[in-house]
């Protein structure tokens, strides 16, 4: 009697290799994890996005603190000072989009459950299969390292500056070590000085970065004794968040240092209101995605997309990514989905002006770029 062969059975990476599967994993953006873990509310980015669907400019009106020498030492009852407002423009979002498509045929290749229907968005859209959605979770990986690359580009420019050194270029702090171990608690010592120099309060600041800096607070851990991580209360330092990006975009080995709520961080979105749900064949809503990263944080589901969900109902040819006669041409698609997330977004920092120039302070925003050394 002839032996059958069983179909091959077809299961996703993600249910063999649970955590482990690569679409699983996502790179920590440290920098733009530490701006949406600002307090809320944030009320720039709600006084420009109040959930309306329309968005408005916002100005930030300031005065200078006052400073010494002005303050006279006679009762004559002469004015010193008239206080002054000045103004400061939110600068433009930068903007960021992701189109994906997917074919139905595809999709029904796989077990059922890629077929169910889940309900996401806000409003919610109940249409949308699971396997899509998995599949935008998984992309947002690049996404989020875009948008964080833009922060991080940003940021590099806008840095304010050190009254300890009067620049603001990176300060170089260096990391002793001798024969035996890395004695990091030098330089970190040096780095909360200079806090203090600058009138920062400790308590709510925070570094970003990689490289040195990220062993600096890998030793704590180490060394702490009941082991429970690098932003536990005993250690009283900073919190650290991991930004395997920063390197890339501000320098080998460079983090930054900054005073709490120093940085605003501004999240539009315009598909609300009376700009969301059904606008003919299309469906637009905000969607917020249900992610943890590789270190187990889950603060980018703080982060709000606009989304576009059209359906194609002829098969059609339908370009993929940047055009190429030869390499990258248009493709066949069948029926299907197309999906567009997209998001509007930017970093606000003090105005560099905030202080007088013959305040101690002048050119100072809160925010501060070192570079480890370990020598």
């Amino acid at each position: 009697m002839g032996k059958g062969l069983a179909n091959a059975l077809l299961i996703s990476s993600r249910e063999a290799f649970r955590g482990a599967a690569p679409i699983s994993k996502l790179t920590p953006p440290g920098f733009l994890q530490y701006v949406l873990d600002n307090n809320k509310p944030n009320i720039i980015s709600i006084g420009k996005d109040d959930g309306s669907g329309y968005i408005r400019d916002i100005k930030i009106r300031y005065r200078s603190r006052g400073t010494p020498g002005k303050s006279v030492t006679t009762d004559d009852c002469s004015q010193q000072v008239k206080p002054a407002y000045k103004e400061y423009v939110v600068p433009s979002t930068s903007y960021r989009a992701l189109g994906l498509v997917f074919e139905d045929d595809v999709i029904a290749k796989f077990e059922k459950d890629a077929l169910a229907q889940v309900s996401a968005g806000n409003p919610q859209f109940t249409g949308i299969m699971l396997d899509i959605f998995e599949a935008i979770t998984e992309q947002a990986n690049g996404l989020f390292g875009d948008i964080n690359n833009d922060l991080l580009t940003y940021q590099a420019i806008n840095f304010g500056k050190n009254m300890v050194t009067g620049a603001a270029t990176p300060k170089s702090i260096n990391f002793l070590k001798d024969a035996t171990q890395n004695q990091l608690n030098t330089g970190m010592t040096e780095v909360m000085a200079d806090a203090m120099a600058n009138e920062i309060r400790l308590a709510g600041a925070v570094i970003v970065g990689s490289g040195l800096i990220n062993n600096y607070y890998l030793q704590q851990v180490a060394k702490s004794a009941d082991n429970t991580g690098v932003n536990t209360a005993q250690l009283a330092l900073p919190k650290f968040y991991f930004d395997q990006y920063a390197a890339s975009k501000w320098g080998a080995n460079q983090f930054g240092v900054f005073e709490r709520d120093a940085v605003q961080f501004v999240n539009v979105c315009r598909f609300r209101g009376a700009k969301s749900g059904q606008k003919g064949s299309d469906f637009f809503m905000t969607l917020r995605l249900p992610l943890v990263d590789s270190l187990g944080q889950g603060i980018l589901s703080g982060f709000e997309f606009d989304v576009q969900l059209s359906y194609r109902t002829c098969p059609d040819q339908v370009q993929v990514g940047t055009y190429n006669a030869d390499t990258n041409p248009p493709v066949s698609l069948g029926r299907g989905w197309n999906v567009i997330l997209s998001c509007a977004y930017q970093t606000v920092n003090i105005p560099s002006d905030s202080y007088d120039t013959d305040d101690l302070l002048s050119g100072v925003n809160g925010t501060f770029r070192y570079v480890a050394a370990n020598t």
